[in-house]
């Protein structure tokens, strides 16, 4: 193996793939990037953790065709450090890499590429094209409520659900939910809902994150598939029942308050300052007009923030993690938003006063 690369084309190719690597697993090579050239001028940068695979596609000037595997997040460190414009590697005898870039040189000790997972291929694998800005707009407002327990790996991905013409995306981890459907015509016709994996999820998204076209999607061999440009991702299905979350968003709530978004968020921030760093927990206090948030903390004092609201419901006291109001209400973009409330043992049901598709639950917590 040797070739030439530009340092961006490098360093683009190591960006999607070196975190799927998985330093952590007892198999040393899944820690490592597969680099392989071929023909004349395309190089292939491929990840796996078993789980989640991706393969990217580069442009070079190969001098001579050959795979070697290098330790994922060390290389990238080194090409993110590099000054020149252009890159040279090869692979040496036992297996190392020389990597060369104007007036610096590195020598690394690298795996043989026969030892390499298998990588899956879809080449025949039925996508269909979708908007990556509503994919990656989806993402964004749901993956903020998945569990980080991965023992619980119904909880810890986000459900698919599409029939063609609209996709839904929910995630909840037993305390929030979020949820959001859009219209996406031409997508996979789902019978039922796949789980995503929190760390598909989050790959998925890096792939498209600033992407303005359409990408394909599909599902394959119980994988999630992902095509944009030149990069194939693919990521194994979720298993488990995903929780009837119908049941868990309140239909009943009567007590509905409008409130400017961005002062309630300025004021949860506040507030929470003095709320315990493990369970964030402040209280509302809600009147006529009126929006009270307040905290105590016996090792530091207490704040209280008032903010003004539509609503002329009874009193009541209820006390929320301000965390999760505060990453939920970031995602919503409306100038004002709605906080429908039953009893003080009740969740909140929050959503955005121009967008009907996007809804966020908050359970309540005993203070």
């Amino acid at each position: 193996m040797d070739f030439r690369i530009g340092k961006n084309e490098l360093l683009r190719g190591l960006y999607l793939t070196h975190s799927i690597a998985d330093r952590k697993n007892t198999i040393p090579i899944l820690a490592n990037v597969l680099i392989r050239a071929s023909g004349k001028d395309k190089v292939l940068f491929a990840a796996t953790d078993i789980k989640v695979a991706m393969v990217v596609s580069g442009s070079a000037k190969v001098s001579e065709e050959g795979g070697l595997t290098i330790g994922a997040r060390q290389l990238y460190e080194i090409v993110k450090g590099l000054g020149g414009e252009e890159v040279r590697l090869q692979r040496t005898e036992q297996n190392w890499l020389h990597l060369e870039s104007g007036k610096t040189e590195f020598k690394v000790v690298g795996m043989n590429e026969r030892d390499f997972p298998k990588l899956p291929s879809f080449d025949d694998t039925t996508c269909s094209k979708v908007d990556a800005v509503t994919l990656a707009e989806m993402i964004g407002k749901t993956v903020l409520s998945v569990s980080q327990d991965e023992t619980r790996p119904h909880l810890a991905s986000v459900l698919l659900e599409s029939d063609g013409e609209k996709a839904t995306m929910v995630s909840t981890d037993g305390h929030r939910l979020s949820k959001i459907s859009c219209p996406m015509p031409g997508g996979p016709k789902l019978a039922s809902g796949v789980l995503l994996p929190r760390k598909g999820i989050a790959e998925i998204r890096r792939v498209i994150e600033g992407s303005d076209s359409s990408c394909e999607i599909g599902i394959d061999q119980g994988s999630f598939i992902l095509k944009l440009a030149d990069v194939v991702l693919s990521v194994k299905l979720g298993e488990g029942m995903f929780p009837p979350y119908d049941q868990v968003i309140p239909k009943d709530n009567d007590k509905r308050l409008v409130v400017a978004r961005e002062e309630l968020v300025e004021a949860l921030r506040r507030v929470s300052i003095i709320a315990s760093d493990k369970t964030w927990g402040i209280r509302f206090m809600l009147e006529k007009g009126r929006l009270s948030i307040e905290a105590d903390n016996p090792d530091l004092g207490n704040a209280r923030a008032k903010v003004d609201v539509s609503y002329k419901g009874a009193a009541l006291q209820i006390g929320f993690n301000a965390r999760y109001f505060i990453d939920l209400l970031t995602e919503m973009k409306a100038k004002e938003v709605a906080v429908e409330l039953g009893g003080d043992l009740d969740p909140a049901l929050v959503k955005p006063c121009d967008d009907s598709e996007y809804l966020g639950v908050v359970m309540p917590m005993r203070l």
